[in-house]
């Protein structure tokens, strides 16, 4: 049995095309709503995400709590409002994280690791309920992502 290098160089030269074009990188941002009026169904559009990007995983640590009855956010994009995450509490204790889980959110189990953007689009923040809600919440919402320009 013989093996066949197809990866287009040899072991000395590594695999990873450190000059190249492909990265891995994380997007980050940091969303303060504490000042704002929360009104259900808002849309935030948190992340730009460029064509031609594999997103792996979204993740959300809530820093400051929302201030009120009840907050409820889904994480999602263009094509589906809760595709990455349904129902992250607002009102949870600050560091809190939640991300997409493979099993049981739409994008994380299309392909086992994620979804890939053919067009630009952005991860948004969706206002699912807000039941009197006198200050919103400040969170950090990333996005593990594969660059295939």
């Amino acid at each position: 049995m013989a093996n066949i290098d197809m990866t287009g160089c040899t072991p000395t030269l590594g695999q990873i095309p450190y000059a190249g074009l492909n990265k891995v990188y994380v997007l980050r941002n940091v969303v303060d709503l504490t000042a704002d009026a929360i009104v259900e169904n808002d849309v935030y559009q948190c992340l730009a995400i460029p064509a031609d990007t594999l997103v792996m995983n979204v993740k959300v640590e809530i820093i400051t709590a929302a201030v009120g009855t009840t907050l409820t956010m889904d994480i999602g994009d263009g094509s589906g409002v809760d595709s990455w995450d349904a129902d992250v509490n607002g009102k949870g204790t600050a560091g809190t994280f939640t991300h997409s889980i493979v099993g049981t959110d739409a994008y994380a189990v299309a392909a086992a690791q994620g979804t890939f953007y053919d067009a630009a689009d952005s991860i948004d923040v969706v206002m699912d309920v807000a039941t009197a809600i006198t200050a919103g919440p400040k969170f950090a919402i990333s996005a593990l992502c594969i660059d295939y320009n």
